[in-house]
């Protein structure tokens, strides 16, 4: 009997027969990191200990830092009575496939969220993290048994992985934590220091620097996840699902602009040296086959019905034409009801357009 949270409904059916699809593999997991872009991969690197630091504290205390505060840091942070949020940075998984002796697994989103506590953010004192050893606790054993990233967090509970060895239930609904880090409540977000590519227009890094600061490092004032990247809904999710099993992973949420160029996604923008403001944005297409120009939409009934949001889509259409690409769109409905169709569909069109 598979266990369903109801997180995420209207499954279609052909998801069921997918290998891993509602029990977790019982080898080792490997999380595709290069399914992320890379300037985020960076960033998730710095997600650790206590963060971010700010010039203040290292003025105040010593240079270089560990995981573990040091006694000035201990000194530092009792002085102004600082609280800590605790901030797990959550994957879901929408495939996991077999590669020799492990498993690969994809990801469909990255959120933050902080640890709850009787429905609000928990906190915690420098005297506590002082007491425990951060370098031996291992976060990336563990897990939020139900979270979907397109809802609150309101039910299921922060576990052990190995406690689902035994049992059955959609495994995209499970929230893998890849770190954690303590967050301090009173940051003053403008003197927050964080590294990032030396190799960035100076106007651009200081609005790359602000979007990162604000998105990883302002304290949370409840438990709903702040999502960093990922899929915007469950039927790009069942999109997803069903090309990876054909071996396609289209790029998630592209970027195309009205003077033509085209970004996989933010970050990959200002890797690319390029901060170009959203109201040049075409549209943000919900999967994206780069090599085939092939720009897929999944519209929902719920923003894609009316006259209004219908002449809105055909006007993206015939932008995105206007640039060499084809656009495609398959309503949600036909998405549940047979996802096999709606691939197969895609599938075709890469086949016209190569």
């Amino acid at each position: 009997m598979i266990f369903d949270n109801e997180l995420i409904k209207n499954r279609p059916n052909e998801l069921l027969k997918n290998e891993f699809y509602t029990e977790l593999p019982k080898i080792p997991i490997q999380f595709d990191y290069g399914s992320l872009p890379s300037f985020l991969n960076v960033d998730l690197l710095q997600l650790f200990g206590i963060a971010p630091k700010t010039m203040d504290l290292i003025e105040n205390t010593q240079r270089g830092f560990y995981i573990n505060p040091s006694k000035k840091e201990v000194e530092y942070y009792k002085k102004k009575e600082t609280k800590f949020q605790i901030i797990n940075v959550v994957a879901n998984i929408h495939t996991f496939k077999k590669d020799g002796d492990e498993v690969i697994a994809y990801p469909y989103s990255i959120s933050l969220i902080a640890g709850p506590k009787r429905g609000k953010p928990d906190e915690c004192s420098i005297e506590f993290l002082d007491r425990i050893n951060l370098e031996e606790i291992d976060f990336s054993s563990n897990c939020y048994t139900d979270y979907s990233p397109f809802k609150e967090l309101s039910e299921g509970f922060y576990a052990p992985i190995g406690m689902f060895s035994n049992s059955k239930s959609y495994t995209d609904t499970i929230g893998f934590i890849l770190e954690s880090f303590f967050l301090p409540t009173d940051i003053e977000l403008d003197k927050a220091l964080i590294n990032g590519p030396q190799n960035l227009n100076n106007n651009i890094r200081e609005k790359y620097d602000k979007y990162r600061v604000k998105r990883y490092f302002k304290p949370f004032t409840d438990i709903k996840p702040r999502r960093i990247w990922g899929c915007d809904s469950p039927i790009e999710l069942f999109l997803i699902q069903g090309l990876a099993q054909k071996g396609l992973f289209p790029t998630i949420q592209t970027l195309i602009f009205e003077n033509g160029e085209i970004h996989d996604n933010f970050f990959h923008m200002i890797e690319n040296n390029v901060f170009i403001k959203g109201d040049e944005l075409i549209t943000d297409v919900d999967l994206y086959f780069a090599k085939e120009k092939l720009a897929v939409f999944c519209d929902s009934t719920k923003f894609h019905r009316g006259t209004k949001a219908k002449e809105k889509d055909i006007r993206i259409s015939e932008k995105l034409a206007e640039l060499g690409i084809k656009s495609l769109r398959l309503q949600g409905e036909e998405i549940v009801k047979d996802l096999n169709s709606s691939v197969e569909k895609i599938l075709n069109e890469l086949k016209n357009n190569i």
